[in-house]
């Protein structure tokens, strides 16, 4: 230090002294000084990345590609007024599907505890107990053979604890703890993804047992088709019902105005008068009147039948579930490699930390 260098304030050293030059070679050679420690961080990194990735069961992926029917109802009476004002810019279609279900929310409906409910009391065939059980059951026995001391349920189905309304006096849904475990399982197990630019719908199921994993697959397509089917023909089918016991109504009343027609024509076979003239009269205007009726009634009930299948909706199924034969999870190499990483992470912490502390403890001393 020459007389012309700057002092630091209240320390009497230069600024220079303050400096810490770092270059690659030093970084290496003290690598290499503590590669042994590094290597040991690592080894026990990656052995714990393995057991943790080898107390992993298998995971099999099976999905199934739709592609669904965008049926519009028709404007009615909008006729050309929808052209013009697709040239003014305003789009009409929202009107025009007021009454269906939008594809991008069939997702949702797979995501709702209904659903979930639906699918535990399925049966399944389960590859890995070569046996046919309700879905809860096996996810039961799944998880006790994976933690032997079964923390998470019991397999012989009972609640951990009592339903908090028993007697169902409040009317609402109401799930056991154990059960809510298997929804939220469920929910993480299954997903669907709709493309809005193909209209493509694709359900993904992720299970322990490929066999399971396909038929729960081939079931969420299964409940959501007749979701949305009973949804956009809930107001036909109500009508259909409504005119079915009508037509049976009209059919009792027009069986016994003919066969009081025929009736009062036996008994009165030889009558002339006008008085018997004109209570047939009666009678047989009654009966064409029970018949027109019961004529119209059939006409509509067959027309409603025929609207329930018009408004039906139809689900292309362009991939079926298909079992897996490839298991898709877990990446057991990667887990150890992310280990040993961590590990020798972890292990240039250790060493760093104790450089830090023997050179403090040095100019302490």
């Amino acid at each position: 230090m020459t007389g012309t260098e700057p002092l630091l304030p209240n320390t009497g050293r230069s600024p220079d002294e303050h400096v810490i030059e770092l270059r690659l070679s030093d970084i290496w050679r003290y690598l290499r000084q503590h590669r042994l420690t590094l290597l040991l961080f690592a080894g026990l990194g990656g052995v714990l990345g393995g057991l943790y990735g080898f107390s992993k069961p298998n995971e099999y992926a099976a999905q199934v590609t739709v592609m669904p029917e965008l049926q519009a109802k028709s404007g009615g009476g909008l006729g050309n007024l929808g052209s013009l004002a697709g040239l003014a810019g305003v789009d009409l279609a929202g009107a025009a599907t007021s009454e269906t279900i939008r594809p991008d929310l069939y997702p949702s409906v797979l995501q709702t505890v209904p659903f979930a409910q639906y699918l535990l009391k399925q049966p399944v065939y389960s590859q890995q107990f070569e046996t046919t059980l309700p879905l809860q059951t096996y996810m039961e026995r799944q998880q006790a053979a994976q933690f032997p001391g079964n923390w998470f349920g019991r397999a012989d189905g009972r609640t951990d604890s009592p339903l908090p309304d028993p007697k169902n006096y409040s009317k609402a849904l109401q799930v056991s703890s154990t059960e809510e475990g298997h929804i939220q399982t469920l929910r993480q197990r299954i997903t669907a993804e709709l493309d809005k630019k193909t209209g493509i719908l694709i359900i993904a199921v992720l299970m322990p047992d490929p066999v399971v994993a396909a038929t729960v697959a081939r079931l969420s397509l299964e409940y959501l088709t007749n979701y949305v089917t009973s949804y956009r023909t809930e107001k036909t089918r109500s009508q259909a019902n409504f005119l079915a016991g009508r037509v049976a109504d009209a059919r009792r009343r027009y069986q016994a105005a003919e066969y009081a027609l025929e009736s009062y024509r036996d008994r009165n076979r030889s009558l002339y008068t006008n008085i018997a003239k004109l209570e047939e009269q009666r009678l047989q205007a009654d009966f064409l009147l029970a018949q027109t009726v019961y004529n119209d009634l059939s006409k509509q009930l067959e027309q409603a039948k025929i609207k329930v299948q018009e408004d039906a909706p139809v689900f292309k199924v362009l991939e079926p579930p298909r079992i897996p034969l490839k298991k898709s999870g877990p990446k057991r190499s990667l887990i150890i490699l992310a280990g040993a990483f961590i590990g020798a992470f972890a292990g240039l912490l250790f060493v760093l930390s104790r450089t830090v502390s023997t050179s403090y403890a040095k100019r302490i001393g």
